[in-house]
């Protein structure tokens, strides 16, 4: 149950930092993608990090207790050769390097090697 409300918590601080075009959804267990068309990495990194603010200032509460709940980003720009899987694999390895560095943080894929 408190699973189920961390992803509410998570879907509300999605949904007060995207516009009408953006698009958002859960890829599966906790992880999700937001698309932000026409949106180039150095600006899609503030709306991320609007995203990770939000869930590390806004803690779960459940049966009484109150949680603290962070997340991890990896933001990439598509590019014009980009396929919806490499463009996925790229997020994805930033999304673990923010991880590697120590969660509750935005990578960008442009900075790993």
């Amino acid at each position: 149950a408190a699973g189920d409300e961390a992803l509410r918590l998570f879907a509300d601080a999605v949904q007060c930092c995207l516009r009408n075009q953006d698009l958002g959804g859960r890829l599966g267990g906790e992880e999700f993608a937001i698309f932000l068309p026409e949106t180039p990495e150095a600006l899609a990194l503030p709306v991320a990090e609007r995203i990770r603010a939000r869930m590390a200032e806004t803690p779960l509460q459940h049966d009484g207790c109150e949680m603290n709940v962070t997340v991890s980003i990896g933001v990439t720009e598509a590019q014009s050769k980009d396929s919806l899987q490499t463009l996925m694999q790229r997020a994805d390895r930033a999304l673990y390097a923010a991880k590697q560095a120590g969660r509750n943080r935005v990578m960008p894929a442009s900075q790993l090697p």
